[in-house]
């Protein structure tokens, strides 16, 4: 049986996919904004191994995390799930850090925790097909020059998470580091208001459970049920490598 760690999931796919995991005899790491959604997430996936604690806006709370989430491991895989969606796209907040909230997130606390855990065998990076209309601007992530735009940063943030997943890959070639589509899918972080989606959180986490322990994964590290995959630009070492340079900066940790 295989040890999961998976961010985010105190709802929505995360917790999905860690119940269908648990179901099938796997040792699974819940993680949870706070100790409230922690107790809500050990009630809703009573066979977890444990659940572990950050608000992923800090990069403090992120190294805990991290610390909390070794004394579980080694972990085979360690699924990065946790995110921020289209209603907290409102407005430019900065964090205690100095950046951007969804970019922190959604790409920082990837990047950190990837870091900070190298023992897994396997890396999912949650993302989607709306990376394809994603920006690179590693000039300005933060968007302090540019006009913030809400729906803009999520779907860059999506092409970050493929771009981690494939630089990782090269950097690492003994890490199976992949990104995973899963689609639109109805859950609290994805709709806004008057929106509907095709799928729900228990399809795509299914899939996503399969994924973290399948004997193989998808040649091009990118597994999705949708048409868009990742191109030149994903695919591109140069962008890779821009990503996680700028990412190591903010960070202070270098894959």
């Amino acid at each position: 049986m295989a040890t999961i760690l998976i961010t985010g999931s105190s709802a929505g796919i995360g917790q999905a996919a860690a119940a269908a995991l648990t179901e099938s005899g796997h040792e699974v790491v819940l993680h949870a904004r706070n100790e409230q959604r922690a107790e809500e997430a050990l009630a809703a996936v009573p066979r977890a191994a444990g659940v572990v604690v950050a608000d992923l806006a800090s990069f403090q709370q992120t190294r805990d995390m991290a610390a909390q989430a070794e004394k579980f491991g080694p972990f085979d895989t360690v699924v990065l799930n946790a995110g921020l969606g289209l209603k907290h796209a409102t407005e430019r907040q900065l964090t205690t850090d100095g950046n951007e909230l969804m970019f922190q997130v959604n790409t920082l606390s990837a990047y950190l925790v990837t870091g900070l855990l190298s023992g897994a065998q396997r890396l999912i990076f949650v993302s989607s097909a709306l990376a394809g209309d994603g920006l690179l601007d590693l000039d300005d992530p933060n968007f302090e020059r540019r006009p913030f735009d809400g729906w803009q940063a999520y779907q860059d943030t999506k092409l970050h998470l493929i771009l981690l997943a494939l630089g990782v890959g090269r950097r690492r070639p003994q890490v199976q580091s992949l990104a995973f589509d899963p689609g639109w899918v109805a859950t609290q972080m994805t709709l806004r208001n008057g929106d509907s989606a095709p799928l729900d959180a228990a399809h795509a986490g299914e899939r996503l459970a399969r994924l973290a322990t399948a004997d193989a994964v998808p040649a091009d590290y990118y597994d999705t049920e949708r048409a868009w995959r990742p191109g030149p630009r994903e695919n591109a070492p140069e962008n890779q490598d821009g990503l996680l340079a700028l990412c190591a900066r903010l960070t202070g940790v270098t894959i």
